[in-house]
């Protein structure tokens, strides 16, 4: 079982004014971890904000979901595709050339686009749909850096792909799971986060727990689905009880945490 208690005492923040920074700080224990749950926490232990956070629990989310992906590096999985532009920016699709798959194509929001080492796309939609992981110096792959409102200090770029030549296929077994996971990984980031800032050590324990247990078998049966929605529930009472107004990084980004939980309240089995 996992020991808050202990990790705390063992990791603290570090200052990551950037991105660059906090990427060199998480890299330095994902190398020896192979625990994707002790890693989101751990993750959260070094963060001092928000952003830092969502890269914490959205790492272990990718090591999860695609068991065969590069562990020396900052990953990102790009699935967005422009539906607002006048025109819309073509999404990704495949095509052969000269015997060998190609795609092309364009995502529009990867995360952590300034210091990934690789990315993961998708390509093609419905039972077509088939996922690769690309080397960021990947011929064809080029990254347009950029950075919002929401979470500013992580870079939130733009993808093209013009005749990426790509590899074998990622196993997608686990695709769909990908949305809870990353929520739960997250929530366990941010659980690690908030016992540094006034919450409970006791409770982030028992959240953390719980936390891990979901994370492990996803919610397939009503059971687990009623212990979804309590978890949640106790999450964004931890988020809502932190008194951080002085904070105004916080004040923009605790959206990370509550965004995740009108759809998990509403999920259905």
């Amino acid at each position: 079982m996992l020991d808050y208690q202990e990790l705390i005492g063992r990791y603290s923040e570090k200052n990551t004014a950037n991105e660059a920074d906090y990427a060199k700080a998480w890299l330095q224990v994902a190398s020896r971890k192979e625990d994707l749950v002790e890693l989101a926490v751990i993750g959260g232990l070094l963060a001092d904000r928000m952003a830092w956070v969502f890269v914490a629990g959205y790492q272990s989310a990718l090591r999860h979901t695609f068991a065969s992906i590069p562990l020396d590096g900052i990953g990102a999985f790009a699935v967005s595709e422009d539906r607002k532009g006048d025109p819309p920016l073509p999404g990704v699709r495949s095509h052969h050339h000269e015997g060998q798959l190609h795609v092309s194509g364009y995502k529009t929001w990867v995360a952590c686009s300034q210091s990934l080492a690789y990315l993961i796309i998708k390509a093609d939609g419905g039972e077509a749909a088939r996922y690769y992981c690309l080397p960021r110096q990947t011929a064809g792959l080029t990254l347009q850096d950029k950075h919002g409102n929401f979470l500013s200090e992580m870079s939130q770029g733009v993808a093209q792909l013009d005749g990426v030549a790509v590899p074998e296929a990622l196993d997608h077994g686990a695709v769909g799971w990908f949305g809870i996971r990353e929520t739960l990984y997250i929530y366990m980031a941010f659980c690690a986060w908030a016992g540094k800032r006034g919450a409970s050590t006791a409770d982030c324990q028992g959240l953390l727990n719980r936390l891990a247990a979901l994370v492990a078998q996803p919610p397939v049966d009503a059971s687990r689905l009623e212990e979804l929605k309590a978890v949640d529930a106790s999450v964004q009472g931890l988020r809502a009880a932190l008194a951080l107004e002085d904070d105004e990084r916080w004040q923009a980004d605790q959206r990370l945490i509550a965004m995740y939980s009108p759809s998990i309240q509403k999920r259905q089995i």
